[in-house]
C-alpha cells in the first residue's frame, strides 16, 4: 500500500470527490494496481494505492506515475500537483 496526497487548488476542491474514477481511467495492466481508495481532505486528496510490487520504492514509482499520467491527460486535473513537483 502506498499513500500519496495530491494538492488541489482551493477553487477546485469540490471536484476532489470523484478523483478515484478520474485516476482509474489511466491504470494499465502493467501498473498492477488492485484497488484505489481516495478521500478528499483540506487542500488535497489522500490516495491509497493497493498494488503488487517487488518493493516499496517500485510501488511508489508506479503510484506517482499513474497520478502524473492522470494530471497530464485529464484537463480537469491540470492544476493539481503531486508532492515535490
Amino acid at each position: 500500500m502506498i499513500i500519496i496526497r495530491l494538492a488541489v487548488p482551493r477553487e477546485e476542491q469540490s471536484a476532489a470527490s470523484d478523483v478515484g474514477a478520474l485516476l482509474r481511467v489511466h491504470f494499465t495492466p502493467d501498473d498492477r494496481i488492485e484497488h484505489l481508495w481516495a478521500r478528499p481532505t483540506s487542500g488535497g486528496v489522500d490516495l491509497a494505492f493497493f498494488l503488487l510490487a517487488d518493493n516499496e520504492a517500485e510501488a511508489l514509482l508506479v503510484a506517482r506515475a499513474v497520478c502524473q499520467r492522470a494530471i497530464e491527460r485529464t484537463p480537469r486535473l491540470a492544476r493539481w500537483r503531486l508532492p515535490d513537483s
